[in-house]
């Protein structure tokens, strides 16, 4: 077999995939490489979460205190003076607190991500970022039109009123956020996890 040919069928697969991916997101299985903090996958179904109660209660501690005046920033204080393991940690230890920790500290985006994410009020929101090459492991965001979006796939840990107050609160925040000026490097220097072009800004508390 040439490989004209191996390339050709490895195109076919990688298709048949997507398609097979995206007819199962559909249906609000879930499909991720690891869980989002305050879920875990239900052991008789591997493609549905079901609530992690050791690290539930930080998730309502989080959007309590956002919704009642809190920003992210204090938020991630209080976090991390409470010996709080971030989601990475729980993840790798299954530690919830430890007095101890010299790292797996809390951060503000981790926090802002998780305000943001419909999983915390049952929704599954998938296809975000489609598969250019399995080979090369090459993703591409996804337009928002195309999202996979299935309501109601799992019981969630925040109310729907919170969340969207939260997320009411989160955009006024976010448009206060101003560009303080132009610098020398600006559009050369850009993030190595997301690509996007750094920038000099000022932000209030978000």
């Amino acid at each position: 077999m040439t490989l004209h040919h191996l390339k050709q069928l490895q195109r076919i697969y990688q298709r048949k995939l997507e398609v097979f991916l995206k007819k199962n997101k559909s249906k609000g299985n879930i499909y991720v490489v690891y869980q989002h903090i305050g879920y875990k996958k239900d052991l008789t179904n591997k493609n549905k979460l079901v609530i992690d109660y050791n690290v539930a209660d930080i998730v309502k501690k989080i959007f309590d205190m956002y919704v009642n005046g809190t920003g992210s920033k204090l938020i991630v204080e209080y976090l991390n003076k409470n010996h709080y393991l971030s989601p990475s940690g729980y993840r790798k230890t299954s530690v919830v607190q430890n007095e101890n920790k010299k790292n797996y500290f809390w951060n503000a985006t981790t926090v802002c991500d998780m305000l943001k994410n419909e999983v915390y009020i049952g929704n599954t929101v998938q296809n975000k970022v489609s598969v250019v090459s399995y080979k090369v492991k090459k993703i591409r965001k996804v337009e928002k039109e195309k999202y996979i979006r299935v309501d109601n796939t799992h019981e969630p840990i925040i109310d729907k009123d919170i969340f969207e107050k939260a997320q009411i609160i989160y955009k006024e925040r976010a448009k206060k956020v101003i560009k303080q000026y132009d610098y020398l490097l600006r559009g050369l220097i850009y993030c190595k996890h997301c690509r996007l072009a750094n920038a000099n800004c000022i932000k209030s508390k978000s």
